[in-house]
């Protein structure tokens, strides 16, 4: 065994929490340095062990979990505020896409000083392709909305 391998072990065997293998024993006698961190640290655990906590006042419990219970209600909120204007901005991009849809000729002329620059090929082309366009741009803004939402839901710790 290495230093490196027995350096996790020392804390868990100087607390009584794992028992040594024979191999780990074998390097505790031959190394010097890995025998004084595990000595030391057993020192340390039976100081520990020596002293009693100081004992806790009456209300420190339920003032710790009445402000978690607050925290996790405001954590909470956030999150239904921003999921609630997230699935509003989907709604309007939705929205938007269906009346785009419904209303070529407004889209083709709303853009007219582009489209004139084009040629006659590219202006046909351009109106055979804006119902199609519209709604694949529609819903690349909610798949991309939606998939927003469900990444940052799921980096939200879950009690």
């Amino acid at each position: 065994m290495t230093c490196r391998e027995v350096a996790d072990l020392i804390e868990p065997i100087a607390a009584g929490e794992l028992e040594p293998t024979p191999d780990v024993r074998a390097h505790f006698e031959s190394c010097p340095s890995c025998a004084l961190m595990l000595a030391n640290a057993r020192r340390l655990e039976a100081a520990l062990a020596a002293h009693q906590p100081p004992p806790v006042p009456d209300r420190f419990v339920a003032a710790v979990l009445q402000r978690v219970r607050r925290q996790r209600w405001r954590t909470e909120r956030n999150v239904d505020l921003l999921f609630n204007a997230a699935i509003v901005a989907a709604l309007l991009i939705v929205a938007a896409g269906v009346v785009a849809l419904m209303d070529v000729g407004g889209v083709v002329s709303a853009s007219s000083g582009t489209w004139r620059a084009m040629s006659v090929v590219s202006t046909q082309m351009a109106r055979q392709m804006a119902p199609a366009i519209n709604t694949y741009v529609a819903a690349a803004g909610l798949l991309i909305t939606m998939l927003l939402m469900w990444w940052w839901a799921e980096r939200i710790p879950h009690h």
